[in-house]
């Protein structure tokens, strides 16, 4: 009786956990963790942990949230890759940007602020907006890690709309346009398979002084391709495009690279540019842009890059 008394007891703790539980984590740690996910192969929390220093268990947290949060996708159990364009040589600013405008975006969060305008409490706001997002279960301290990064970064701030995070970012441009004038900072759209690729070329645009955004092309089927790179756009100068074999036959070159978003581009004062990786058929879209060819020679393609942008 004691036995199944005990099992009991288990199965019901269990059926009464919260369906959504955030970890207790400093926010300082998830940089780390995002700078070497952005950086490797769909890595494992082992290869996470050791690039970014920071142990296994603390690491798989940082993961676990920034999973919820949807800045990070798990595409077989237990490799990761970013869902989001990230400042991966950019400052601390701008990371704090991209998690700050992650948070916010999520619908437990835009749940929470419209509570918190009608001027409910933040105890009873939480509540009340994990109910309408289906939250089971609910129980407070399961979400107040989250809450914890959503107050640190100011996204519970009631006069914060969407469009802020663009004046923000152009605002953050005009600042560096004019304070660092020689400073550039560079979009990097490329497919996964270039990644050994894409890693060179960061490392040398960043030696030459160029800041760099990396961008996995992994826009899903429904989403919008100008909302998901939306922030690295506005503090970019140049979208570079990296075009092969792998990047020009994907979903996301026939689907999304359209007028559109090159009017959403050149709108925000950002230049396309695309490269040229591999004997392939370029887009019709960007067949008459100038483009750093590096199909001949890795050195001769990064000097015409180097040029264009400099």
């Amino acid at each position: 009786m004691h036995v199944r008394h005990k099992l009991k007891t288990n199965m019901t703790k269990k059926e009464n956990k919260c369906s959504v539980r955030f970890e207790p984590v400093k926010i300082a740690s998830v940089y780390e963790v995002l700078d070497g996910i952005s950086w490797l192969d769909e890595p494992d929390i082992r290869q996470i942990s050791q690039y970014s220093g920071i142990d296994p268990r603390t690491a798989g947290k940082v993961i676990k949230n920034c999973i919820q949060i949807g800045m990070v996708n798990e595409l077989t159990p237990g490799y990761y890759k970013l869902n989001i364009p990230y400042p991966f040589k950019g400052s601390l600013e701008q990371k704090k940007a991209v998690l700050k405008e992650s948070i916010f975006k999520m619908p437990l969060i835009a749940s929470l602020r419209q509570f918190l305008k009608f001027g409910e409490d933040l105890e009873n706001s939480l509540r009340k907006a994990a109910t309408v997002q289906k939250i089971e279960n609910y129980n407070k301290t399961s979400l107040d890690p989250l809450i914890k990064w959503a107050s640190q970064l100011n996204v519970l701030d009631m006069s914060i709309q969407a469009e802020d995070f663009v004046d923000e970012g152009l605002n953050h441009k005009k600042l560096r346009h004019s304070e660092k004038k020689d400073e550039l900072v560079v979009f990097l759209s490329h497919s996964s398979k270039d990644k050994p690729f894409i890693r060179q070329l960061a490392a040398d645009l960043t030696e030459r002084g160029v800041l760099v955004w990396l961008d996995e092309q992994q826009i899903k089927v429904g989403d919008s391709i100008n909302k998901a790179i939306n922030q690295g756009l506005i503090e970019s100068d140049y979208f570079v495009i990296a075009l092969s074999e792998n990047s020009v036959n994907s979903e996301w070159v026939e689907r999304e690279l359209n007028s559109a978003l090159i009017d959403e581009i050149e709108e925000k004062k950002v230049k396309v540019l695309p490269i040229k990786l591999t004997n392939c058929k370029f887009p019709p879209l960007i067949r008459d842009k100038k483009f750093a060819d590096f199909t001949g020679s890795y050195k001769s393609g990064f000097e015409e890059l180097i040029k264009a942008i400099k």
